[in-house]
């Protein structure tokens, strides 16, 4: 193939997208957060000051940190994380995101699996907070009374939502978009993207998939661009971050790294929490039960394995309705 692929998704409202779109400049704002950086490409009414949106954003942030962060030690999770045995009251945000990802563990039997902390800061990947490297409980062993919003902690379960939270942010970011009346933006924390409406241009927002360490193979095309109109895009790959060749990756039925020739993975969604978290997941599956489970759950994936010859991808049914 010479030219790239297009994935465009489908079934939207025509007339809704060519409402988002705005004479005027595409404004952009940057920054960091979360231990990675975030970006947001934007246009909407000039009375709309940027300085506006960008406290919006600021306010997004702070919330997830000070509840999800197993980086800051005064945050929910990690009063959690060092608790005796009990039960623990949880901000409802936290307890939502916490949710999804027992739920992902059920559905995955566990190669998802959000306690893998203990696991995670053993490997040199988390923030080195434990006294004492030590395998913890699975999350099996997170109880959750729904009706309080209280999570029971057995004793040594050390929770990690890096691989959702970072995309419950972002919608959370897109909901503080579209309140302020911006109906057209690019928006990014990590690699984690979500895109409305269209540009001033009347063009998608297009973002490239980056998903091996290595150039396609000769018959494949040379990248995939994928169209975010109205919909989110996660990737997990175990090129990005490594320690002594092993990847940041775990799969949470061995609950070591995840070890074999896939080398990455995305994931389009209506909602950036559910791809980011299912990026994840499917990674930890590997090719074979990875695409089973996408069918499965009718998720739009692309899976990039590592051949002699070059990086080869594999898209689900979701992503080949996408082609364009």
């Amino acid at each position: 193939m010479t030219g790239p692929r297009l994935l465009i998704p489908t079934g939207l409202d025509v007339a809704a997208v060519r409402a988002s779109r705005i004479d005027g400049e595409v404004r952009k704002l940057s920054g960091a957060t979360m231990g990675t950086g975030w970006s947001l490409a934007f246009a909407a009414a000039p009375s709309l000051p940027t300085s506006t949106v960008n406290t919006a954003l600021e306010d997004v942030f702070a919330l997830v940190i000070r509840q999800m962060s197993g980086w800051q030690p005064g945050s929910d999770l990690s009063r959690f994380n060092a608790s005796a045995p009990g039960w623990c009251d949880i901000p409802p945000e936290f307890a939502f995101v916490l949710d999804r990802a027992l739920e992902i563990a059920e559905l995955t039997g566990g190669a998802y699996d959000p306690a893998l902390g203990a696991e995670v800061d053993a490997a040199g990947f988390g923030p080195g907070t434990l006294d004492t490297p030590r395998a913890g409980p699975g999350w099996r062993s997170v109880g959750r009374d729904a009706k309080s919003g209280r999570v029971l902690q057995p004793g040594g379960v050390t929770l990690d939502l890096s691989s959702i939270a970072k995309g419950y942010a972002v919608d959370l970011c897109a909901g503080r978009l579209r309140a302020l009346g911006v109906a057209s933006f690019l928006m990014e924390i990590g690699g984690e993207f979500v895109g409305q409406g269209v540009k001033p241009d009347a063009q998608p927002w297009w973002v490239q998939l980056d998903l091996s360490d290595m150039a396609p193979a000769p018959d494949e095309p040379p990248q995939t661009d994928v169209a975010l109109v109205n919909l989110a895009v996660a990737t997990s790959g175990d090129f990005v971050r490594r320690s002594d060749g092993a990847s940041h990756l775990f799969d949470g039925r061995t609950r070591r790294p995840v070890a074999g020739p896939l080398s990455g993975v995305a994931v389009m969604h209506a909602n950036a929490i559910e791809a980011d978290a299912w990026a994840t997941a499917l990674f930890a599956l590997g090719l074979e039960d990875g695409m089973a489970m996408a069918e499965a759950q009718q998720l739009a994936a692309v899976f990039a394995v590592r051949e002699a010859s070059g990086a080869r991808t594999s898209l689900s049914s979701g992503a080949k309705a996408m082609l364009g």
